[in-house]
């Protein structure tokens, strides 16, 4: 019996090294470039240039040229009633 777990492992073994073979000896794909991807990539520095170079930076939504207004908080304003937590201990 033992013989038999023994022999069966090693057959398990043997065949998992066969398929990690088999995988490691095809042939790579080459990577996927757009055709004008690899000229850009010759001619900047490296990949985050590549990267940074095709999308236009965008403009901000927020407008930082607008006033700064100072606002406080009215003390009229009514709070939110508080509702008690299922196990009874409050927040």
């Amino acid at each position: 019996m033992e013989t038999f777990l023994i022999l069966s492992a090693l057959a398990a073994l043997l065949f998992s090294v066969l398929i990690v073979a088999s995988l490691l000896s095809r042939e790579r794909r080459p990577e996927l470039r757009m055709a004008r991807e690899v000229d850009l990539v010759e001619e900047a520095d490296g990949e985050e240039t590549l990267i940074r170079s095709l999308e236009p930076p965008r403009a901000s939504p927020i407008d930082r040229t607008a006033p700064i207004l100072e606002i406080e908080p009215d003390p009229q304003t009514r709070r939110l009633p508080h509702e008690p937590s299922p196990d009874g201990r409050g927040r």
